[in-house]
C-alpha cells in the first residue's frame, strides 16, 4: 500500500494542491464572490456554483495526469524487466566466452608442449645421425 501510494506521490500532492488552491479561492480569497454584502445570496450561489464547475474540471485534469503517470509507469517498468533480461542474457554469454578462452588457453599450452617435445626429439635424432 505504501508503494503505490509513494509511486503516485506527485499526483497525490498534485489533486492536493488543487483542492487546496479552490478553498482558497471559494472561502476568501481574493475573488470577492463569497465576501462583502451579505444580501447578494443569489449571486454568492452562483459563484460557488462556477467556482464548483472549474474544480470539476480540475480535477478531471489531475484524473488524467494520474491516468498518464501511471501509463508511464508501467511502461518504465516493462523497460526495467527488459533490460534486466538483456544484462541476463549478455552475463550468460560472457561466461561462455570465459570457458571458451580458457579451453583455447589449455589448448594453446598442449600445442606449446607439443612442440617443444617435437623439438627435443628433432635434436635427439640428429644427435644420433
Amino acid at each position: 500500500m505504501y508503494e503505490k501510494i509513494y509511486d503516485h506521490r506527485y499526483s497525490i500532492i498534485f489533486v492536493i494542491l488543487i483542492i487546496a488552491i479552490s478553498a482558497w479561492y471559494l472561502f476568501g480569497g481574493e475573488s470577492g464572490r463569497s465576501t462583502g454584502n451579505n444580501n447578494d445570496v443569489q449571486g454568492t450561489v452562483h459563484g460557488v456554483m462556477g467556482d464548483n464547475r472549474e474544480i470539476g474540471k480540475s480535477l478531471d485534469q489531475a484524473v488524467e495526469h494520474i491516468g498518464t503517470a501511471e501509463k508511464e509507469l508501467e511502461r518504465a517498468n516493462e523497460a526495467n524487466q527488459r533490460a534486466g533480461f538483456i544484462i541476463s542474457e549478455g552475463k550468460e554469454r560472457a561466461d561462455a566466452g570465459s570457458e571458451i578462452v580458457a579451453e583455447l588457453q589449455q589448448d594453446n599450452s598442449r600445442a606449446k608442449q607439443i612442440l617443444r617435445d617435437v623439438e627435443l626429439a628433432n635434436r635427439k635424432g640428429a644427435k644420433e645421425k
